[in-house]
């Protein structure tokens, strides 16, 4: 056994690890100066690394406190960068390389194909890649303008408040969501919800609430961060009832008060979970049954959400705390995982997960009108923890 472990730990190091050795590439700058890097070799591509592009023009790469993740600023362009993906994000838009960006020796390594592929076929003028002198020429870069920002802030730096709100009441319309053992209909019970929290946060604490439905109507996946967006909301909050799986209806596990954020999910209950919810695109695109993301996107949905990631757990925690603690069901705790609703938020969002519809005695706890007014008042006292945590204006309450 010991024998099998040792050879099978060989094999993973020898296919993660870089071949050599390599021939070196004349790296030319704006100014006509050239540096000597060396490439390693992964998987037949030749990887450059971020650190040695960047000297040069005395840039600085910096982790932010989530490992891995990077962002190059440029004249008039800009890279996001994530260890492991594929996806990167150039000038605000995504583009899939056939290698992956690398993390090696502490450092990213980008493959030399995101030149050739992209950055000299979009950008053009100042990039080249010659292959017979093995030369890259990255002549737009001016080394007085490139930076790699330091650190991101902890709050939208537009204000240190959280005045407006986007309640989504999840599902709705033609998109039933989960349905009960009695019948009962996931999107009325969104509403509801929905209505009572945005009643709470007006008259009590004086936050403006924007509803992305106040009807049953049904509403694209996308459309609703976009609405937060266009609001230039400070919170996203997407409610939704659970449901298990047909098989699994009559386990004691399947039933509690769940809440989550946007990231790459950690356990196969979390991804069921946001394939469940993600279905919902069938109503968009009848042909798809479920929007079907990998895990590589993702990472990319995580790279594009770094900015609020960890305001999405810290709020995510809060929120559940209270939840359970106003709530006479299990605490599921907080999760993460790939929530379309959730992508392209900018903004702290969250997605709760009031209970479990498809549970008997849950579904007859979310009949009732007290149920749903303790859920309401539990996410509101969540929110109203995460703004005291980070010392920020709630509605009309100063911080302390």
């Amino acid at each position: 056994m010991r024998k099998i472990f040792i050879t099978s730990l060989l094999l993973v190091i020898t296919a993660i690890s870089p071949l050599l050795g390599q021939s070196n590439i004349t790296v030319i700058d704006a100014r006509g100066r050239t540096t000597v890097v060396g490439a390693l070799l992964f998987d037949r591509e030749e990887y450059l690394s971020l650190a040695d592009l960047t000297g040069p023009w005395s840039g600085q790469v910096t982790w932010s406190d989530i490992e891995g993740r990077v962002e190059v600023k440029l004249p008039g362009h800009s890279l996001r960068l994530s260890a492991e993906n594929t996806f990167f994000l150039m000038d605000g838009k995504s583009y899939n390389l056939y290698h992956p960006v690398r993390l090696y020796d502490s450092g990213l390594w980008v493959p030399l194909e995101m030149f050739t592929r992209f950055l000299i076929p979009i950008w053009g003028k100042g990039v080249g890649w010659d292959p017979q002198g093995r030369k890259l020429s990255l002549g737009m870069l001016d080394p007085r303008e490139v930076s790699i920002p330091q650190a991101r802030p902890r709050l939208p730096q537009k204000a240190r408040a959280i005045e407006k709100v986007v309640i989504d009441a999840g599902h709705g319309g033609k998109d039933p969501g989960a349905v009960g053992p009695s019948r009962l209909l996931e999107k009325d019970i969104n509403l509801d919800i929905a209505f009572r929290l945005k009643t709470i946060l007006e008259d009590r604490y004086g936050v403006k609430v924007v509803m992305t439905r106040d009807d049953d109507v049904f509403i694209p996946l996308g459309d609703r961060t976009t609405i937060a967006n266009r609001e230039a909301a400070d919170i996203f909050i997407s409610i939704h009832c659970n449901a298990a799986p047909k098989k699994k209806r009559n386990r004691s596990t399947t039933r509690g008060v769940e809440t989550y954020f946007l990231s790459l999910a950690k356990t196969d209950d979390a991804r069921a979970t946001a394939a469940m919810e993600n279905s919902a695109i069938q109503f968009e695109q009848p042909d798809k049954k479920t929007a079907n993301f990998d895990d590589i996107q993702l990472i990319l949905w995580d790279v594009m959400q770094n900015e609020f990631l960890k305001e999405s757990s810290d709020l995510a925690e809060w929120i559940q705390e209270a939840l359970s603690a106003g709530l006479s069901i299990p605490n599921r705790g907080v999760n993460q995982a790939g929530f379309y609703v959730l992508n392209g938020a900018y903004m702290p969002s969250v997605l709760v997960e009031a209970a479990f519809i498809s549970h008997p005695e849950e579904e007859r706890l979310l009949k009732k009108t007290t149920f749903r007014q303790n859920i309401a008042e539990g996410i509101a006292r969540g929110l109203r923890e995460f703004a005291k945590r980070y010392k920020c204006k709630f509605g009309r309450i100063e911080p302390k």
